[in-house]
């Protein structure tokens, strides 16, 4: 389902509005009318544009609210300036969150983002994708592509495309994508745990046939055995594939792993099953320390310290891989980012 369409320049304006021009924006910015239309609509090479006006025609285009006529721009050999980004309408916050920065980072390269939100249909994407390129999508950003069952269609989709990068590495061999990585934060912050005497670390993830959570579990158990420590498969709880509500999950995490095993210390990705678990410990009466993952506001108003994902970083990394093929390499890593309390205090100071 396509959430955001173009809006056309040649829509009707009501009189007492004033349609802004392309000359309007020069003259603001302080440059040529060619300058602002090879930033804004796209066109010839011959044109060059300096960093520094390119960001002041962006700036008086978004002051003048300046729109482009997408069509014209695309029959003179331009760019539509649109990007298209495919998200699995299941996403997490992680997912989401990523959104918000890629529609900035966008933005702020002059151009505008077109959603299409499908979960585990390939048939809904296929049709997305083609409608996309009719509208003339300079390229794509695929955050959902990671279903465990659906490789094979997966592959047909995007097997011929040249204008798509992916959000962690695809099933397709040799197609650009930014992977990110916990290992360096999880390690970090195990040390850190160990050195405030925590000895048993347990973590819960998802279906462990998707790539994603792969990597996760694997992660944390290389973790562990870098700072020392045994790696306890009892102590990591993985939540059934038929069961989607957070706190039905939560309530077997208690009763299959962390009331057998007692764990002194928790990793818990996502804010909402932490709060979950931390509510179910609290009626019991169970001291335990928890640490989150993906940076999502909840866990500062449960108490619990996380990890910076490194959102923008993320977006940005996309987008450079998307815009710049001729500089690109296969992929680009983003590392997640432990921060100790005594940091953030100091960072807030």
């Amino acid at each position: 389902m396509i959430l955001r369409h173009i809006i056309n320049t040649d829509e009707w304006y009501p009189a007492f509005m004033k349609k802004v021009t392309l000359t309007d924006v020069a003259r603001l910015a302080n440059v040529s009318s060619s300058a602002a239309g090879k930033v804004l609509n796209g066109g010839s090479d011959q044109i060059r544009v300096g960093a520094e006006a390119r960001k002041r025609i962006l700036d008086a285009a978004r002051k003048l609210d300046y729109r482009t006529n997408m069509a014209a721009s695309i029959l003179a050999g331009g760019s539509s300036k649109l990007i298209g980004v495919f998200i699995d309408s299941f996403a997490s916050y992680r997912t989401m969150r990523l959104l918000q920065e890629i529609e900035r980072v966008c933005a702020e390269s002059g151009y505008r983002i077109m959603t299409s939100f499908s979960h585990d249909n390939i048939a809904h994407m296929k049709e997305d994708y083609l409608m996309l390129q009719r509208y003339g999508v300079s390229g794509f950003i695929c955050c959902a592509h990671d279903y465990p069952r659906l490789r094979k269609e997966v592959r047909a989709l995007f097997a011929e495309a040249d204008n798509v990068v992916f959000m962690e590495k695809p099933c397709l061999p040799g197609k650009p994508y930014v992977r990110t990585s916990r290992l360096r934060a999880l390690t970090e912050m195990i040390a850190d745990a160990g050195r405030r005497g925590f000895r048993r670390f347990g973590t819960m993830h998802d279906w462990h046939a998707a790539p994603t959570e792969q990597t996760l579990r694997r992660e944390f158990l290389q973790a562990l055995l870098a700072n020392g420590l045994e790696a306890n498969e009892k102590l990591i709880f993985e939540y059934p594939k038929s069961i989607r509500d957070p706190g039905v999950r939560a309530r077997l995490a208690m009763k299959k792993m962390i009331l057998p095993q007692r764990p002194d210390f928790l990793y818990i990705d996502d804010a909402l099953y932490a709060a979950s678990v931390q509510s179910l410990l609290l009626k019991q009466g169970i001291p335990m320390m928890i640490h989150g993952g993906n940076g999502e506001p909840l866990f500062e108003g449960l108490g619990i310290e996380s990890f910076d994902p490194g959102y923008e970083k993320i977006a940005s990394a996309l987008l450079d891989l998307l815009l710049h093929p001729g500089h690109r390499t296969e992929h680009l890593l983003i590392e997640a980012k432990y921060r100790k309390k005594r940091e953030k205090r100091r960072e807030e100071r």
